[in-house]
């Protein structure tokens, strides 16, 4: 067993980096916490920046590219007052009925952010889905799921997506991909649809 320099224990190179849970993520009162910042994610000004270094980062861990038999991860992005963007550890944690092999998997988007240096902003979560070629989730981009400014999701070929649900306000939510270094307009989540999530074009498998 290897103890990186990130501290981030990994178990094996064929099963990935090993969080801590205890350390990196947790569970208080039935609400996740995660650690931040991540050593493996560089702060920058600009938050695309730090998104940019999500996917690579996150594929690394263990099981986030085994499909059925995989896990999510859940992690939050936030500022401070140096005025650089940061990304937290993510979680593994999810629903107990997703812990089993099957095509749905889940992972609890972390309500606590366990940064000491200083009061974080949390402007954003992220999370990995364990297969390629899948985009968000009626689940992902509905109301229930959102609690900040937006969300960023992104499967095994490192194809990223961004949500902002433009909550509280009388206007569609917007989904965009991450295509090069801009964000191309993918769909539109109605006013009305906000509540269910679907998405207008639906969002589908890309080639």
């Amino acid at each position: 067993m290897v103890v990186w320099a990130s501290g981030l224990v990994a178990c094996s190179a064929a099963r990935g980096v090993r969080l801590r849970a205890g350390v990196d993520y947790g569970e208080d009162g039935g609400k996740v916490w995660v650690r931040g910042p991540w050593e493996a994610i560089a702060p920058a000004k600009n938050p695309d920046e730090v998104i940019d270094q999500l996917c690579p980062a996150v594929e690394r861990l263990e099981r986030a590219r085994d499909g059925d038999d995989g896990v999510e991860y859940c992690g939050l992005l936030y500022s401070r007052a140096d005025g650089l963007n940061y990304a937290s550890v993510p979680s593994p944690l999810g629903l107990p009925r997703h812990q089993k092999p099957g095509p749905n998997k889940s992972c609890r988007v972390p309500a606590t952010l366990r940064d000491d240096r200083e009061s974080p902003d949390v402007v954003a979560d992220f999370h990995s889905h364990p297969w390629p070629d899948t985009p968000f989730s009626r689940g992902d981009l509905s109301s229930r799921q959102q609690r900040w400014s937006f969300r960023i999701q992104f499967d095994t070929t490192c194809r990223v997506y961004k949500y902002v649900p433009h909550m509280g306000e009388p206007r569609p939510g917007e989904v965009f991909l991450r295509v090069g270094k801009n964000w191309q307009p993918q769909s539109i989540v109605r006013t009305d649809d906000k509540r269910t999530g679907v998405a207008t074009p639906p969002l589908e498998v890309l080639p």
